[in-house]
């Protein structure tokens, strides 16, 4: 992975200090986030599935940036997805503020993964794999 162009995640928590004020943190690469998410009543994140759904998975409120510039744009899909279901709330590089001063945290819908075990069963029966 090449740092200079791991995009940030920015975490927030409200500060214990005065009413209304805000602690940000960011980095541009970390080898576990799992931390900083768990502190944070905010993320703000770039729209990879694994930093989507390590959010998710934790309860955070999430808004996710899309990376407008890829080809085959999976980001953009996964991201509009999971917030036409009220999961997160979806940004592009020049719309964060808007999605910022718009969004309603109570609005999101917690996310609860599927059981693949149905999926994986029938993988493995069709690649001949014996059942567990």
């Amino acid at each position: 992975m090449c740092l200079e162009r791991a995009i940030p995640i920015f975490s927030f928590r409200k500060s214990a200090g005065e009413s209304g004020s805000l602690s940000v943190n960011y980095f541009t690469f970390s080898s576990s986030i799992a931390d900083y998410l768990r502190s944070s009543s905010l993320v703000i994140s770039h729209a990879g599935s694994g930093s989507i759904f390590e959010a998710l998975k934790l309860g955070k409120p999430l808004i996710v940036v899309v990376n407008e510039d890829l080809m085959d744009n999976h980001q953009s899909e996964l991201a509009e997805a999971l917030a036409e279901r009220k999961h997160l709330f979806c940004a592009h590089p020049h719309t964060p503020h808007k999605t910022i001063t718009n969004m309603n945290p109570d609005s999101l819908v917690p996310y609860h993964p599927a059981d693949a075990t149905p999926a994986t069963k029938l993988i493995n029966q069709f690649l001949g794999f014996p059942d567990d």
